[in-house]
């Protein structure tokens, strides 16, 4: 795992932590929008249900989902695609402004790079 991706769940095991010190922590709904149905995405998910309530959904439909019963949301997903023989740039997730990400966000990745910078947040690739 890449720094950016330890930090980012190290901040939501030091959140759960936090919680477990003062009463019993109510289950956290972790919502991940990473690129549905690729081995990157199911192992993300298995390894956040074994600590979370977990719902995976598709980068692409981060827009438009509802995300009213999560209280975390992570964003991954690669910016190219090796698997041919050809590399093809892979799309951002188009229409996620910051209202979309009014939760508490954790931006992992290429695509979590690319949404920082379409969005001028001080973490993507334009700034740091």
């Amino acid at each position: 795992m890449r720094f950016t991706q330890w930090s980012g769940l190290a901040a939501l095991a030091a959140g759960a932590l936090a919680l477990a010190c003062t009463e019993p922590a109510p289950q956290l709904c972790v919502v991940y929008a990473g690129d549905a149905g690729t081995p990157h995405a199911d192992g993300y998910h298995a390894m956040l249900a074994e600590h979370f309530d977990v719902r995976s959904i598709a980068r692409n439909d981060l827009a438009k989902a509802d995300l009213s019963d999560a209280d975390v949301l992570i964003v991954d997903g690669l910016t190219i695609d090796r698997s041919e023989e050809r590399i093809k740039t892979i799309p951002g997730a188009e229409g996620v402004t910051l209202e979309t990400l009014s939760m508490p966000t954790v931006l992992i990745g290429g695509q979590g790079a690319r949404i920082s910078d379409d969005l001028n947040l001080l973490l993507g690739w334009r700034y740091g």
